[in-house]
């Protein structure tokens, strides 16, 4: 490829117009390349599939060149070709001017957004120079309530070449003043307009590539299918590829993939990177042309390369009047759609009108993932306007509060928009945002002010907790997670309290939560329960009582009973042993002592020895060995215990 070739390569320039009018000639004759590829379009003189070339303009570089159909039947087709096209070449024969098609053909590209281009006007040598003038005069009239409006007007010949030098001229000065017009950003997106096989590769597709680049060896996923595969090889203008730019026209040899799995329309991508939608919320211009509809109306929807039956939904208005533009909810049936912001649309109805065949409107994709809410409510159509400005950040914002408690995930925000992870945790991390939307752990955001309510909840839970049980030092985290509303995150949830805890609203103690103010206390009845608990342990001494007939000597509920006895452990006057045993901390330190003095002249304590040294029954002999080994006194030793080296600090009583 041309070093100019290969530093312009990314604008591709599509034809529009009428059947017939020389859309395929013109093309053959600026570049060489004839695009009526099939034998059925040889035969009959006419465009039935896309057809492609490629167009070098000196001092630009290169063009690639799609060649759409004219026929009336054929629009889909031709939508398919538009949708990737940056710059638009409209062909209108002089000698029979404006026709129904180009109307069609161009009410379709100023839906689709295309703003530059060049109208070549063809067969002059078959009009006269009265024919040529009204011709130019009814085209600009055509184009002047369009994006269009203004475009060059080149009178042309394919067959004499008159013409041909000022085309390409008008072509370059376009060129060099037209950006791309599709996406060069977000993920890779190659709408398939073409499948074949070839001996020896496989399964090949065509499309023009929008997005991020594309290699050979890529993981690609197809969509809506979501099967997989490897790119083994890429050509552009067939020319073998180390690499296809965005704008490119390209053909991707799939490994892992058959024939039979693709369809037109589908789209290749990176893994991850893409979800197929069935329901998307858009802005929609209603022709002029088109009639009034009810708010809810059938539709095929077009979309790059792809078609669908679909729903057109108004949002915020009665019904889709001729010329306006409103919100509205695209549901599509069957198969989703791999659908981005931004992407732009047509809408096609059943039944056609004199200036713009079947076309009914089109719009721009806003939102891929719309919330469950009313059409009626006017904080969707807020949102709506905030995201059709088109602000990434303020979309994100948009995205994050809407989602209420739950919050949004930072991979879930970068398939809706196709922004890369790291450019979502960009984007919320600027200024802008730090108001507004806070960062959880785990890649997790969520509305501040729904953080706030979320620690105002947490708040109350524990307060309530506290009233209802005054002698706990603590709400349990895991109760006090099931007062929030289900759909909070655990992310949500961990930042709630972080804050609070930062802030010294609350204190947490390992599984407990408690408010700073907070001291666990008795009321009068169990101030006294407590001290028959604490009477009956230290009689009991190393043989207290079973915890279930404790409870009914003392006329208590057994519940109730665990909870004072751990009250009364967390003031260190009971010490808990395995076995469900709660010994008064006195009896433990005597033992303690006992066994410490054991080791003074022993080295070690076999359990006969041990048994008669605590000289109790077996029901608690061996949970109150378990229990010293736990008070690091001991140390099991295969048959023997030896002495560990000293009673752990932090227990209660064990100075």
């Amino acid at each position: 490829m041309k070093p100019e070739a290969q530093a312009s390569q990314g604008l591709v320039l599509g034809t529009a117009g009428h059947i017939d009018h020389g859309k395929t000639a013109l093309i053959r004759a600026l570049t060489g390349t004839d695009t009526d590829r099939l034998p059925e379009e040889k035969a009959r003189g006419i465009t039935i599939d896309l057809g492609f070339a490629a167009l070098d303009l000196p001092g630009f570089g290169r063009l690639s060149v799609v060649d759409v159909p004219g026929h009336e039947g054929l629009v889909r087709t031709m939508v398919s070709g538009a949708s990737g096209i940056d710059l638009l070449l409209l062909v209108v024969a002089a000698d029979e001017s404006v026709m129904p098609q180009t109307r069609e053909h161009v009410a379709i590209c100023d839906l689709l957004g295309i703003e530059r281009g060049v109208v070549a006007l063809t067969k002059t040598d078959l009009a006269d120079p009265e024919m040529i003038e009204l011709s130019t005069e009814e085209v600009s009239e055509l184009l002047a309530p369009t994006r269009l409006a203004g475009t060059p007007i080149v009178p042309v010949s394919a067959q004499t070449g008159e013409g041909l030098d000022d085309l390409a001229a008008a072509l370059l000065k376009a060129a060099t003043t037209t950006g791309p017009r599709t996406s060069r950003l977000g993920p890779p997106r190659l709408g398939v307009d073409r499948i074949f096989a070839m001996r020896g590769f496989g399964t090949v597709v065509t499309g023009t590539l929008i997005g991020a680049a594309l290699k050979p060896g890529d993981r690609v996923e197809i969509h809506p299918s979501g099967l997989e595969a490897r790119i083994r090889g890429l050509q552009t203008h067939g020319e073998d590829s180390a690499e296809a730019l965005p704008g490119a026209r390209c053909a991707a040899n799939l490994q892992g993939v058959e024939v039979s799995d693709m369809s037109r329309g589908d789209v290749v991508t990176h893994r991850g990177r893409l979800a197929p939608t069935d329901t998307a919320d858009v802005q929609l211009h209603w022709l002029p042309t088109a009639p009034a509809s009810e708010d809810i109306v059938s539709v095929e929807v077009l979309v790059g390369t792809a078609e669908r039956r679909a729903h057109l939904a108004a949002i915020g208005a009665p019904a889709f009047l001729p010329g306006e533009t409103n919100f509205a909810r695209l549901h599509v049936d069957g198969e989703g759609l791999a659908l981005l912001p931004g992407d732009r649309f047509i809408v096609r109805g059943f039944a056609k009108s004199p200036s713009a065949g079947a076309t009914l409107g089109g719009g721009v994709i806003l939102d891929v993932a719309p919330p469950r809410r009313r059409r009626s409510d006017p904080a969707l159509q807020e949102e709506l306007s905030r995201l059709e400005a088109g602000d990434q950040g303020e979309g994100l914002r948009c995205r994050v509060l809407r989602a209420g408690y739950g919050g949004r995930a930072t991979r879930d925000l970068a398939l809706e928009t196709g922004l890369d992870p790291a450019g979502v945790e960009a984007l919320l991390r600027e200024p802008e945002s730090a108001d507004t939307i806070l960062e959880a752990s785990g890649q997790h955001w969520i509305g501040a002010e729904m953080a706030r309510r979320l620690e105002e909840t947490l708040l109350a839970s524990v307060d309530d907790f506290h009233q209802r049980e005054p002698m706990r030092p603590g709400m349990p985290r895991a109760a006090m997670r099931g007062r929030l509303p289900e759909n909070v995150p655990a992310e949500a949830a961990d930042l709630a309290l972080a804050r609070l805890e930062a802030a010294h609203r609350i204190i947490s103690d390992q599984d407990l939560v408690r408010l700073p103010e907070h001291r666990a206390t008795l009321d009068d009845a169990d101030t006294e329960t407590a001290s028959r608990i604490l009477n009956d342990a230290q009689e009991g001494g190393l043989e207290p009582p079973n915890p279930r007939d404790w409870a009914e000597r003392l006329g208590t509920t057994l519940d109730h009973l665990r909870d004072l006895l751990a009250h009364l452990e967390r003031q260190g006057a009971l010490v808990r042993a395995p076995g469900d045993l709660w010994f008064a901390r006195e009896a433990v330190d005597t033992l303690c002592q006992r066994v410490e003095a054991h080791f003074e002249t022993q080295s070690e304590l076999d359990t006969q020895t041990y048994k008669a040294l605590i000289g109790t029954s077996r029901r608690t002999a061996m949970p109150l060995m378990e229990l010293l080994d736990e008070l690091h006194v001991t140390r099991r030793s295969g048959e023997v215990r030896i002495a560990r080296g000293g009673r752990k600090r932090d227990t209660p009583g064990a100075d």
